[in-house]
């Protein structure tokens, strides 16, 4: 199969320095970046002597598909550094469906917007995950899911159908972009994030804050869910942030993982998540600051998972992408006043 091959370098970059997307290079290391290890992995998964590559130069495909010794029908000259959006416009727009079968992108949001607005008719596409946020439903689960999805496809064993392309603007909205062809396989995420009425969380927020204890440390996830509790606490805060709060009252907003590490909680910390509507992404995705680093020192029995009951009835499983992560095969999800069902969390 002729796969064209197209890495964001930066995408995820910006998880570094606590941003909620990544729009320059500043301050970029290729040995942390989030991407190219994403791109690493999908390649070194999938079975290439069953593929030619066509590949923007250098750092955004030509190199690695060189270090695993990959076919190359096409290099497109772009920017040695930095690279832009515009070159992903450009790289795709030099693409036909005469010569590619199917465009594969290591990124986020944005890379997929740039893709959007330049994609030729007739080519599929599917994205390895490496952005901060991830609302569009074209992303395999994990670059490992990506690169069975590929082998798949090329096998004939899964289709190409419509994904839609999201992201949040400058107001913190999440808007739908437009479509694009994408894969039709359960190793995909089948649909962009959904969002849900925050209607039904009554007994989520009598629960919550009824069982909050002065003097505990408790770190309240991204999404309007979360937010509905601080909002109840009094306190409002961007759907993209991750909060601190001293028993009910706010300690700091908007957190890197450094400042979640640095508390000295005692033993008395709770982290309150909730899984993203339609995708059922509880780490990974949208909330990078979340590591596992995170999760060891709050502990396993400290995290509570929140979903409305309509978000809920629409996901069968959960889903986490930490790749050094030990987490449980089931996790308890708080639906109504002390009311939980427990999920499986595929990892």
């Amino acid at each position: 199969m002729r796969i064209a091959l197209l890495v964001n370098p930066i995408a995820g970059f910006g998880f570094y320095f606590n941003m909620k997307d990544t729009t320059n290079a500043n301050g970029f290391d290729s040995k942390s970046s989030i991407s190219l290890r994403a791109a690493d992995i999908f390649l070194s998964k999938l079975d290439i002597s069953k593929h030619s590559f066509i590949v923007p130069s250098g750092i955004m495909g030509e190199d690695l598909a060189r270090k695993h010794g990959c076919r190359i029908g096409r290099i497109i000259k772009v920017s040695n550094w930095p690279t832009t959006g515009k070159d992903t416009e450009s790289f795709v727009g030099c693409l036909s469906a005469e010569e590619c079968d199917l465009l594969v992108f290591v990124g986020g949001d944005g890379t997929a917007r740039c893709i959007q607005r330049t994609l030729p008719r007739g080519i599929p596409v599917i994205g390895v995950p490496a952005g901060l946020k991830m609302y569009s439903g074209i992303y395999a689960i994990n670059p490992e899911m990506a690169a069975i999805g590929v082998d798949s496809l090329s096998a004939g064993q899964i289709v190409s159908t419509q994904a839609d392309i999201m992201d949040m603007n400058e107001n913190h909205e999440i808007v739908n972009y437009g479509t694009v062809p994408g894969l039709s396989s359960q190793m995909i995420s089948q649909t962009g994030k959904t969002e849900y009425a925050i209607q039904g969380i009554d007994g989520i927020l009598e629960y919550v804050t009824g069982s909050m204890q002065e003097g505990k440390y408790y770190i309240f996830g991204t999404g309007s869910t979360c937010k509905s509790i601080e909002h109840e606490l009094g306190f409002d805060s961007d759907p993209l942030y991750i909060d601190i709060f001293r028993g009910k009252a706010p300690v700091k907003s908007d957190v890197s993982e450094n400042d979640i590490l640095s508390i000295n909680d005692g033993g008395q910390i709770e982290l309150i998540i909730s899984p993203l509507g339609g995708q059922g992404f509880l780490f990974g995705h949208g909330n990078r600051q979340i590591t596992w680093a995170v999760i060891r020192k709050v502990g396993i029995e400290n995290i509570l998972v929140l979903s409305s009951p309509e978000k809920l009835q629409d996901l069968s499983c959960l889903y986490a992408y930490m790749p050094e992560a030990h987490l449980p095969s089931f996790i308890r999800v708080l639906y109504g006043y002390g009311r939980f069902k427990v999920m499986r969390l595929v990892s």
